[in-house]
Order: structure tokens, then sequence, then C-alpha cells
């Protein structure tokens, strides 16, 4: 695994559901995460930290790949639980994904193969080097959003849900 060394207090993890609700308009979340991250560079985060999975991390990444084009120093570190975590996409995602990956600024792969938690073990990666928490969660109790989210809280890491925004 590389090291990377960035501020963690001017660091950015993201965590949201792998399906994005039928009743959210996908380009108001897309123009709300856009607004967000800029917000954010604006009060100086510079390093965002996505999980790779599909859905809202992959919105997320390409978000901040958007925002590169403007703001040259922010930095995208996909955050990867095992090698070859893609594979299970479907056609459309793996492509979008090998994009990102392509693009980023680094990949940090925890794992060289699936393990039972690798997914929370990513989730309390991120946590532990951010700051802030850019979510999109539903308030659903039980999964690998709603962990992120409690062990963000957990850390006095503030939580800006984009769920919420309407």
């Amino acid at each position: 695994m590389n090291i990377i060394h960035t501020d963690k207090s001017k660091s950015i993890a993201f965590t949201g559901h792998r399906t994005i609700s039928a009743s959210t308009d996908a380009e108001q979340l897309r123009a709300d995460l856009l607004a967000t991250l800029a917000q954010a560079y604006n009060n100086g985060f510079r390093a965002c930290y996505v999980g790779a999975a599909q859905g809202f991390d992959l919105l997320a990444a390409e978000a901040v790949l958007e925002l590169q084009k403007i703001y040259s120093d922010i930095q995208l570190f996909c955050v990867v639980p095992y090698a070859g975590h893609h594979r299970a996409f479907d056609r459309e995602d793996k492509l979008r994904y090998i994009d990102i990956a392509d693009r980023a600024t680094s990949n940090i792969i925890l794992s060289s193969q699936y393990y039972d938690g690798c997914f929370l073990r990513r989730n309390d990666y991120m946590i532990h080097h951010s700051s802030l928490l850019i979510a999109y969660h539903d308030g659903a109790y039980r999964s690998g959003t709603a962990y992120t989210v409690r062990r963000a809280k957990a850390n006095s890491i503030p939580v800006i849900n984009l769920y919420n925004i309407k």
C-alpha cells in the first residue's frame, strides 16, 4: 500500500448509497455535490477520499475530477477495499470506475483479496484520514453508509448529508 500524506484537517471523505433514490433528481444531486465541494474547497479542503463503490461514490469521484478542471490542487484518493472489487459492477459502472481510477491522484488498495469486513475497514480508513464527511444517507440504520455516518459523528467529524437537501 502506498503511504499517502495529506492534512487530515483539510480532507473530505464521501459515503453514500449504491443506488440513488428514484425520488432523487440525479442532476440536482450532482449540482448540490459540486456546490458543496466548491464551498469545502473555498474553506481550504484539498484532499478527497472516495470509497470507489457504485452509486454515490462514483458520482462523488466524478464531481471531484470535474472540479480539478478549475482547482488543479484538489486531490482524489480512491480507497479500494480489495483489489478487483469493481469486477462485480455492471458494465457501465466498470467503465466509469476504470476512468476514475486512471485519473485519480492515487488508488489506495487496502487488501489484495476480499475478506469479511473489508468494506467497513475501508470506511474506517476514510474517516481516520478526514475531518469532513459528505454523505448521501437516507437515514436507514443498517448499511455501510449508516456505519460511516455514525463513525464520523463518534469522531466529532461534521457530516453534510445531501440526501436532506431539497
